[in-house]
Order: structure tokens, then C-alpha cells, then sequence
């Protein structure tokens, strides 16, 4: 009734001493570099520390394909459909990771890419045009981030972009993290990415009022390696299925609306805990309540 252990992977220190002589070695002769380090105010970074050529629409669109990305809102199923191309896919294989002196500067390069911006920002639109209410636009959100499977890479590989998780359909904790990150911010909500270090996990924190955010970080945890109830921290993730212990490094995405309704989320999962820690055998009214609850959220259940 748990989840499997996740495995983040953090940029290697040694790519990083590689880049860094890489980009002084350009400096010293001349290259035209821009800075790899960046003051945030509003959020907005180049996603390269390299200058990058202009590419052509007809280059990027090539290799059309329409995904149809599964969701469950409150047990019920849907889709969202997302128009792909395969030259986008590529270009953003070619945008490697620069490695900054402030953390989340790092991860935040991930959504902030120009060119994927362009590409994935229809997303944002298609999940108002499948729910008119904006909470279950939240919800439709999390759900089909989490349905999208869940792939472990060794620790030396560097993150993809959420454009590349939608393409591929798979990714890792903070692959997907990063995915639901960029839409919640799209689709207006305050949102931050929590990241384990102990646990070697990151998952998804959403603005919600207080009594439901996880801890004091002002922010309510989602998990989004497999389907699981939002405030749910309770699962076994992280490194060797740990359950997650330690505090979070908070880093904020975006300023934004608050999942005022989360309180459903919340009551339900105070619930899936209660089941949970009965034991493997449940009497008829208790598994049936556990079915339910997998049910609405889109999670496994044996039996």
C-alpha cells in the first residue's frame, strides 16, 4: 500500500569542473559567453550559460505527434492531449545543464527554456479547456503528471526537461517534479519544488493555507513519482524506500493562487493513513473504503 523507492540525481560535481574550464578556457579566448550565474527577481534565466543559434519553427516541428496523456479526477478518468515534435525533443537534447552557485538557479533553468516555453505552454490550456473549475484543473494536473511512469537513471545522468518527460512518457522524481512545477505555475498557482537531500527524493509543494502544508514550509506536499493523495507525505521514497524524514530545501518556483480546496485532498488522506496502518488484513467496510480511495486517485490496489 506504499510506493517504491525514488532516486533523484544530482548534477555531477565532475561535469561541473568540466564545464566551468570548458567555459573559461572560451573566455580566455575570446568566446562569447553569457553569465552562468544569474540574479533572480522575477524567476526568469536564460536556461544555457552558452549563447544558442537561432533554430527554425520548420526545424523544431518536425516529426509531429499527438500524446494523450491520462488522468483520474475524483475517480473519474480523462485525458489531456498534448501536440509533440520530435525536433523540439531533439533541440532541448542538445541544451545541456549549467551549473550555478545558487541551487535552485539550477533547477529552475529546467522550466524556464525559451523554446520549450513556446511548445509546452498549450498545456496549461488544454487542462482549463478539460476542467472549468480551477482546483480540479490543480487536480487533473497532478494526477496525469503522476500516471506518467516513473523511469530510475544512473546518478551521473543529467535531469530532462519536462518537455522530454511528456515526450518520452517517462522520467524520475525530479524530472516529473519539474513537469508539475511548470504547469502549476501556467495554470496560476503558487508552487515550489521540496528536495530531500537526505532521501535523495524531490517532490512537488503547492500554496495551500496553512493547516495543510507540509511542515512549516508554507507549501503542500505532492508527491509525483506514482498516483498519491496530495498532503500525503507518508509513502516510502527516497533512497532504499525511506519515508521522508528530514526537512526539505524549499525552493519557489512561483509566487500564485492557493489550492483553498486541498481540505478534501487532506481528509482523504488522513484516512488512506488510517487504513493503511491496520494492517494487511481489513474487515469488508475498511477495504471498501480503501478501494475507494485508490479508486479516486488513481492508485493500485491489489484485490
Amino acid at each position: 500500500m506504499s510506493g517504491d523507492p525514488y532516486h533523484p540525481r544530482k548534477f555531477p560535481i565532475g561535469a561541473v569542473i568540466v564545464i566551468l574550464v570548458i567555459i573559461g578556457i572560451a573566455a580566455i579566448w575570446g568566446g562569447q559567453i553569457v553569465s552562468s550565474v544569474g540574479t533572480t527577481v522575477t524567476g526568469t534565466l536564460e536556461a544555457s550559460g552558452l549563447s544558442s543559434p537561432e533554430i527554425s519553427n520548420e526545424t523544431l516541428e518536425k516529426g509531429p505527434k499527438t500524446i494523450n496523456c491520462p488522468y483520474v479526477l475524483r475517480g473519474k478518468p480523462g485525458s489531456i492531449r498534448f501536440d509533440a515534435y520530435r525536433g523540439v525533443n531533439d533541440y532541448l537534447s542538445t541544451k545541456y545543464p549549467t551549473p550555478f552557485r545558487i541551487e535552485r538557479d539550477y533547477w529552475i533553468q529546467f522550466i524556464n527554456e525559451s523554446v520549450q516555453d513556446r511548445y509546452l505552454k498549450p498545456l496549461a490550456g488544454n487542462i482549463r479547456a478539460a476542467e472549468s473549475e480551477p482546483d480540479n484543473q490543480v487536480r487533473t494536473a497532478i494526477s496525469m503528471v503522476q500516471q506518467i511512469p516513473y523511469a530510475d537513471y544512473s546518478f551521473d545522468t543529467a535531469a530532462k526537461y519536462p518537455y522530454h518527460v511528456l515526450y518520452h512518457q517517462d522520467g524520475d522524481c525530479d524530472e516529473k517534479s519539474l513537469l508539475l512545477a511548470y504547469i502549476l505555475r501556467d495554470l496560476g498557482y503558487g508552487v515550489a519544488l521540496f528536495e530531500f537531500e537526505q532521501e535523495s527524493h524531490m517532490a512537488v509543494g503547492i500554496r495551500a493555507p496553512d493547516q495543510y502544508c507540509y511542515r512549516d514550509t508554507g507549501y503542500a506536499f505532492i508527491e509525483t513519482t506514482v498516483p498519491a493523495i496530495p498532503t500525503d507525505a507518508g509513502g516510502e521514497y527516497g533512497d532504499a524506500g525511506k519515508k521522508l524524514t528530514s526537512n526539505p530545501k524549499v525552493f519557489v518556483i512561483a509566487e500564485g493562487d492557493s489550492f483553498e480546496s486541498i481540505w478534501r485532498e487532506h481528509a482523504d488522506a488522513v484516512e488512506w493513513n488510517r487504513i493503511r496502518g491496520m494492517g494487511p488484513k481489513l474487515d469488508s467496510y475498511n477495504y471498501g473504503r480503501y478501494r475507494n480511495l485508490a479508486q479516486t486517485y488513481g492508485m493500485p490496489y491489489g484485490g
